[in-house]
């Protein structure tokens, strides 16, 4: 029965349910189109059988988790921005340019694209999976960087279609996945296992990622995504210097509201 798994089955079983739905749609439809849904129907569709309206409720209650400290709503917003600007000026660094002619557009084109990304639900449906559903359920005698880690192995995994259709970046696209897995679930942990945060994080990475890369050149676009690569590991490696033990030590539960 399914309501007796254990959490271990239960992840096996997401994760192997988040994968097939996703890969199956994108070799059926020949893209990404619906990529996004495998996390999201893996996550409700576990609630569902496992613990009915209560489980739902309950990955509702992650999701819309708002009432966090100010501080880690802003680096939700903030972080991926940093990185963003960190990966730019890397790239600068490693010799690439803008492509020519060059379109910023309006002051608050950054804002329109942050509200779409919002609003379309792709980043939604993945972390409704990933943190609303499935890190919840990681083993507590576990480190948070150790699940983090995990997660970010399987994040990269997931991914694996999408990056292969970058086939000169996948290895940088990869990494970016894996080590952008700890440092979203530094702000995660510390807002209170929020989804809400979460789902902010992505966002706002998205939309940083979509604002700069169209900037390059086809060609130095692989040194953006090795620069993103470059920076989100110094940021996961200054995550864990600077938490000391605090962020090596088994993960708290967070009440759900």
């Amino acid at each position: 029965m399914l309501t007796s798994l254990r959490p271990r089955q239960l992840l096996v079983l997401f994760f192997a349910l988040a994968y097939a739905i996703s890969w199956a749609s994108f070799q059926i439809l020949h893209g990404p189109s619906v990529f996004t849904l495998g996390p999201l129907l893996a996550a409700l569709l576990l609630a569902a059988v496992t613990g009915g309206g209560t489980r739902l409720r309950m990955l509702a209650g992650r999701m819309l988790r708002w009432r966090v400290r100010p501080i880690w709503m802003a680096a939700a917003f903030l972080v991926p921005v940093a990185i963003g600007l960190a990966t730019v000026a890397v790239t600068f660094a490693l010799g690439a340019r803008f492509a020519t002619p060059v379109t910023i557009g309006p002051w608050y084109r950054s804002l329109l694209l942050f509200g779409m990304l919002l609003v379309t639900g792709d980043t939604l449906f993945e972390e409704t999976g990933w943190r609303g559903f499935a890190l919840p359920e990681f083993s507590a005698r576990r480190s948070r960087l150790t699940n983090s880690l995990i997660l970010g192995v399987l994040l990269a995994g997931w991914h694996l279609p999408l990056a292969l259709s970058e086939s000169t970046a996948v290895v940088p696209y990869l990494v970016a996945a894996l080590t952008s897995a700890v440092v979203t679930n530094f702000v995660y942990h510390y807002g209170r296992e929020s989804g809400l945060i979460a789902w902010i994080y992505h966002t706002s990475a998205n939309t940083v990622g979509q604002f700069f890369l169209p900037l390059f050149s086809e060609p130095d676009r692989v040194t953006y995504f090795w620069a993103l690569a470059g920076v989100n590991v110094v940021a996961a490696v200054a995550i864990v210097s600077a938490t000391g033990r605090e962020f090596s030590l088994p993960r708290r539960t967070a009440t759900i509201n």
